[in-house]
């Protein structure tokens, strides 16, 4: 495996060599650090153990050190000790995660290099997120706030066998706090630069002692924008989020849980975020004379007129019953639904006139269903079998206007083309599923596994047109009413398609001692093909294929210095085929923009993962990650210049070579009463393609971020003072690019956030 000339592991010939090499690297580490560990434990003194963190990877309940999985787990304290309001905060202390926020509000998600940074409903997220175990299908959605939270679950890798929608890249689990037995509540506040306001809170404990606990929680977050839009003055991408969960745990029997838990959302920022020039755009008057807009300078000062609207509203409901059949086998039923309103204004010209202004009205629900049983009884076969059924559907009115915009050097009006147009797409899917996983003890020390899942999708999707040719009509300021005379109708498009596939999992895990652990395993993913939400004939029309993926890992879970170290390390390779790519370029004839969404690639993608955690002594807390990764396109074909061109040399969108980060806590007492904590973490990643051309341009050079808080905590826990910064050194970090250098003839940068501080109190029951 090859980073910029390091040899890591030595040119595999196979998959299989590859595989074995790892696993002896592997076993031989993990060894060495054994003995280094048990020496370590004793020659000193017997510091506090580190907290033990139960995780539900493999469905039931296990030690995160006893699951032979891929897997990053956060509690409660450490997601507070990041810092992470959203879930975007523990992006760089998973080695190979990208998680950002998108330029449409969503959630773009890459694991190992598998994901999907295209915001439209049509397009299948690489990586599921999941909230108790109800997958969220749209990605807006599924960019959570981290409040009333138990823990996060990071699984690396392909997800089926054990999850209702499988996922190809790997999972994100957000599971909520458990309703208390007991009087439980908690109280966070806090203000900061660019006027935010942080407030969240959580109440709960028992309705009917023994019978029936309850929970409410909510969390709010406002703040100015970051940055200025010169075109009036007013901040831009502010933000302003109120969200919520009630939750009711009734267990009228000692084999029976009923678990119902309602949560909702609603985001009213003034404006939505707009993206920066990276460079110059050329754009029509309306009388026809062109001006060009140069390239920004300051990334935080954008120069837009269509940034006014990005309103979010979810809803969501589940019922988990548990019932414990008998003493080995457990049924579990989860039945969800979701749904989700959401608006949008994006200037995706970056420029003062309407060259490429989007709206988007979109509306979507969800129900899923998942029926699982799950055996156990403390002998050496384990297993859980289920069935899935999911539905979504989904209605997008999208309009564009583009009648500044010009062709060739001349504006786009003298060439008799639309200046603005209307779409009114639909999109529903059904998709069933039935799935196994079973594990098996062949000795004390020696288990192997294995799962398969069939799964079968069908995918409707039909579009309406609308044109108008007037540039006096905008879709954005004031949207006609659809179909209805004022413009020109287009030719309405439809398809349907079904998908199917069997995507099964085999594995071994192997313990020399009781502190380690090694595992190989290898797994295929799947994801569904579907149509391109943005076609406008049927000959683009035609459905795009599924993705596929097999992935091979070995790994190794050590536990050290008697309880008080742990390291885990993984190597994975996969062959990654038919990826489903946007592309976005110019008609060689016409000049006008169009879109492509197609099967335009394949890569071979191996690396390295390494996580600590260390407490050295009861003062002392460590965290430390690397991510090594080796992502190769095998082959690549997108729009460039408008004729499909082979790419393939250009590197993998949010897949930098090297990811890593570091978290130091310590906890001093002052008195019997009060202890002073001081945390800083930092999180590092070489260069990253941003999006999926790799233009120059666009691409973020190498950075680091760092973070840090101090707080005055008292020792019994309940009260804490905390002041805190991000982006301490206020790095300029490009998230995202849009490469429009064919049409209308610029690139785009979106940024994170510049240094942030704040001041929060936090009070625990």
């Amino acid at each position: 495996m090859h980073f910029r000339g390091m040899n890591l592991l030595g040119a595999a010939a196979c998959r299989g060599r590859a595989a074995l090499l790892a696993a002896g690297s592997l076993a031989a580490l993990a060894t060495a650090s054994a003995a280094v560990a048990q020496e370590a434990a004793e020659t000193r003194a017997e510091p506090t153990r580190l907290d033990e963190i139960v995780v539900t990877a493999r469905r039931r309940s296990e030690s995160l050190q006893d699951v032979p999985v891929a897997v990053s787990a956060f509690s409660a304290e450490r997601l507070s000790d990041l810092q992470a309001d959203d879930i975007s905060g523990i992006q760089y202390s998973v080695p190979n995660l990208y998680l950002d926020k998108g330029d449409a509000s969503n959630a773009v998600v890459y694991l190992r290099g598998v994901g999907q940074n295209d915001s439209l409903a049509f397009a299948d997220p690489g990586v599921g997120i999941y909230v108790d175990d109800v997958f969220i299908a749209r990605s807006q959605a599924a960019f959570l706030e981290l409040f009333d939270v138990a823990r996060i679950e990071v699984l690396r890798g392909p997800q089926g066998t054990l999850y209702g929608r499988n996922t190809i890249g790997g999972a994100v689990k957000f599971v909520s706090s458990p309703p208390s037995s007991t009087p439980a509540a908690y109280l966070e506040a806090g203000i900061g630069n660019y006027a935010s306001r942080i407030l969240n809170g959580r109440i709960g404990g028992p309705l009917i002692d023994g019978v029936l606990n309850g929970k409410v929680a909510f969390a709010y977050s406002g703040r100015d924008g970051y940055a200025e839009n010169a075109v009036d003055g007013r901040d831009d991408g502010d933000q302003n989020s109120l969200a919520g969960r009630i939750a009711l745990d009734w267990t009228p029997t000692d084999r029976l849980q009923v678990l119902v838990s309602v949560d909702a959302k609603r985001d009213r920022p003034d404006t939505s975020r707009s993206p920066a020039r990276e460079t110059a755009i050329t754009g029509a008057l309306t009388n026809g004379a062109l001006v060009t807009y140069p390239a920004a300078t300051d990334p935080y000062r954008v120069n837009v007129n269509a940034n006014g609207l990005s309103d979010l509203t979810g809803l969501g409901a589940s019922v988990t019953v548990r019932y414990e059949a008998s003493d080995a086998v457990t049924i579990e039923s989860i039945t969800a639904y979701r749904e989700m309103a959401f608006d949008l204004n994006l200037d995706v010209d970056g420029a003062p006139l309407p060259i490429l202004d989007i709206l988007v009205l979109q509306d979507q629900n969800q129900f899923s269903q998942e029926l699982r049983a799950s055996y156990d009884a403390g002998g050496r076969l384990t297993g859980t079998a289920g069935l899935y059924y999911f539905r979504d559907e989904d209605t997008t009115f999208s309009g564009v206007d583009n009648g500044a915009a010009t062709i060739f050097g001349f504006p786009v009006v003298a060439f008799g083309f639309q200046t603005s147009s209307l779409a009114d797409t639909r999109q529903e899917t059904r998709s069933w599923a039935a799935f196994a996983d079973v594990s098996y003890d062949l000795t004390d020390r020696l288990s192997i596994g294995g799962g398969l899942r069939y799964t079968q999708e069908e995918k409707f999707s039909g579009r309406r047109f609308e044109n108008f040719f007037n540039p006096a009509v905008s879709v954005i300021r004031n949207t006609p009413p659809f179909r209805a005379g004022r413009g020109v109708a287009g030719t309405p498009i439809t398809g349907d398609a079904d998908f199917d596939a069997f995507t099964p999992k085999v594995s071994v895990s192997y313990t020399p001692n009781k502190d380690v652990l090694l595992y190989g395993s290898a797994s295929r993913g799947f994801k569904s093909g579907g149509f391109d939400g943005r076609a406008t004939n049927n000959f683009s029309f035609e459905p795009f294929r599924p993705e596929f993926v097999w992935s091979y890992e070995a790994g190794a879970k050590i536990t050290g210095l008697d309880g008080r170290l742990t390291f885990n390390a993984a190597y994975f390779y996969n062959d990654y085929t038919d990826i489903q790519v946007t592309s976005f370029g110019s008609d060689p004839v016409t000049g006008v923009f169009v879109s492509l969404f197609t099967n335009a690639a394949a890569a071979t993608i191996q690396g390295l993962e390494f996580e600590l955690a260390a407490r050295p002594t009861d003062q002392l807390s460590i965290n430390a990650s690397l991510g090594l990764l080796d992502a190769q396109y095998d082959e690549f074909d997108i729009l460039v210049g408008g004729t499909i061109t082979d790419v393939s040399d250009r590197a993998l969108v949010n897949s930098p070579e090297v990811n890593a980060s570091l978290a130091v806590t310590w906890e001093q007492p002052l008195s019997d009463g009060y202890s002073l904590v001081l945390h800083g973490d930092a999180g590092y990643r070489s260069t990253v393609a941003t999006e999926i051309t790799d233009s120059p341009v666009l691409q973020q050079d190498a950075y680091t971020l760092i973070s840090a808080f101090a707080a005055l905590r008292s020792t019994d826990g309940v009260w804490e003072v905390r002041a805190g910064v991000q982006n301490l050194t206020d790095e300029e970090v490009r998230v995202q690019g849009f490469n429009l250098a064919d049409f209308p003839g610029v690139q785009l940068g979106f940024y994170a956030a510049p240094r942030t501080y704040d001041l929060r109190l936090i009070w625990r029951y």
